[in-house]
């Protein structure tokens, strides 16, 4: 009986060895670039990401693999990031490293990039601790040896609005690490085919849903992940999914300055060595530096759009207690001989304590989405601010607010959110004097830049 778990980790090792060379993770949703190179500059932030799993606790030689990834968005289209990875199960280890690139092939509305990873796993064997059942085991009475080979992975991301598709195969082109072992075939990497999708679902200005699935075919052996995520005010996360053949998952994070995310992941076996397992846990530490750009339209192109605007009727924004926002578009300077124009500005009203734009202001939104659904590769950032009037936690809430009335117009006129760089800046940015009405009325604003790759 002694012998049940031993017995019970090398059958588990076995199935590894055969058919999941890749290792397990349950924090992907949060960084997809884990599984998929084409996420890479997915977004146009720079990230740092840091992940432990320790796979069947309180069994000796379990899996424990620690990752090291960092990956960002290269001028408007392009994406770099790099991986680092140390697996250990039993008495083999694995090192690995890989650069990646990334492209995307359609922005705007629907997205869909392509991506490919490149680099070398070494392999190491250490049998010194192992309990061998065939004392002539050539692996058990070889001593430790090393081993390696170039591995490769290629990915694509699709995403049409709040529906998301992809597709990875992880090791890509099959080739052998050879060690030193007399008449033994070599280590040899297997493809692993993954296929993924997932739905965004607003429930409410707080909450949101998203379920996803994971399909996983590795030499003939499939896998099925179906998982629901909800996310709180883009700070907290929490998610709940099942395994086929291994069991439940529950997973939690949380986001700290809109930069750091903590993440947790725990699963609980209901198969194989269930008995004698206490679960997996994985942890995942992530730093994400978004830097918006700052670009320049020409006045002539922008007074053209508006000339062509035709007006609507009502548009309801789900926003609450927005006064005035101002729209500022940075003007190209003219040559020298030329008269300069300094900034021009206009004023979105909205009615008090309601959600509703004045018909007035609709020529002043409606130019700046014609603009940007005429050029797919422009983009926008909104910064909001607000007068000396009030505390100033309360200032940076209601310039958040201002900017997000005006990104959620923009959105329901059919420009996607990856297009949309928000910021708000309370108190801490004034045009004008707070110490007077005219001046105060200056300071409630919300600057907006078309962003030209």
């Amino acid at each position: 009986m002694r012998k049940l778990p031993i017995i019970a980790l090398m059958t588990a090792v076995v199935n590894l060895a055969y058919t999941q060379q890749v290792p397990q993770s349950y924090l992907y949703g949060y960084n997809s670039f884990l599984i998929n190179p084409a996420s890479s500059g997915l977004n146009n932030c720079t990230e740092l990401t840091v992940a432990h799993h320790n796979q069947w606790v309180k069994i000796d030689g379990a899996p424990i693999t620690n990752h090291l990834l960092v990956s960002t968005r290269i001028k408007e289209r392009w994406g770099i990031g790099g991986q680092f990875m140390m697996d250990k199960i039993g008495m083999l280890q694995q090192v690995s490293a890989l650069g990646n690139v990334s492209y995307s092939i359609l922005n705007g509305n629907q997205t869909l990039r392509l991506g490919i990873s490149i680099g070398y796993n070494n392999y190491r064997i250490n049998p010194s601790n192992a309990v061998a059942f065939d004392l002539l085991d050539p692996i058990v009475n070889g001593g430790n040896q090393s081993a390696g080979a170039i591995s490769s992975d290629f990915g694509a991301f699709y995403r049409n609005g709040a529906l998301e598709l992809f597709g990875t195969v992880k090791q890509l082109v099959k080739t052998y690490s050879n060690f030193g072992y007399a008449n033994l075939p070599g280590y040899g990497q297997r493809p692993h085919f993954m296929i993924g999708t997932g739905y965004q679902i607003k429930l409410n200005n707080a909450w949101g849903l998203r379920p996803n699935a994971l399909y996983k075919s590795i030499n003939n052996v499939n896998q099925v992940d179906v998982n629901v995520d909800a996310q709180y005010k883009k700070f907290l996360h929490l998610g709940a999914g099942f395994r086929t053949q291994v069991g439940l998952m529950a997973r939690a994070g949380i986001v700290l300055k809109e930069k750091f995310f903590f993440g947790y992941a725990y699963e609980a076996p209901i198969a194989n060595i269930a008995s004698y397992s206490s679960g997996s846990h994985e942890l995942m530490l992530k730093m994400t530096l978004c830097k918006p750009e700052r670009a320049i339209v020409s006045k002539v192109k922008i007074d053209t759009i508006v000339r062509e605007i035709q007006k609507i009727d009502t548009v309801l924004i789900t926003q609450t207690r927005v006064d005035t926002v101002y729209l500022e578009r940075a003007i190209e300077n003219t040559p020298e001989n030329e008269p300069k124009t300094g900034n021009i500005s206009k004023t979105v009203l909205f009615e008090f304590d309601k959600s509703l734009v004045k018909k007035d202001s609709y020529g002043e939104l409606e130019s700046i989405v014609n603009l940007l659904k005429m050029n797919p590769s422009y983009k926008l950032s909104l910064e909001g601010h607000t007068d000396a009037v009030g505390t100033e936690s309360y200032n940076i809430g209601l310039s958040k607010n201002r900017v997000n009335a005006v990104r959620d117009f923009i959105i329901m006129n059919g420009i996607s959110p990856d297009r949309i760089v928000p910021q708000h800046h309370g108190e801490t940015k004034p045009v004008a004097d707070n110490s007077n009405p005219d001046g105060r009325k200056s300071n409630r604003r919300v600057d907006v830049e078309i962003i030209i790759p």
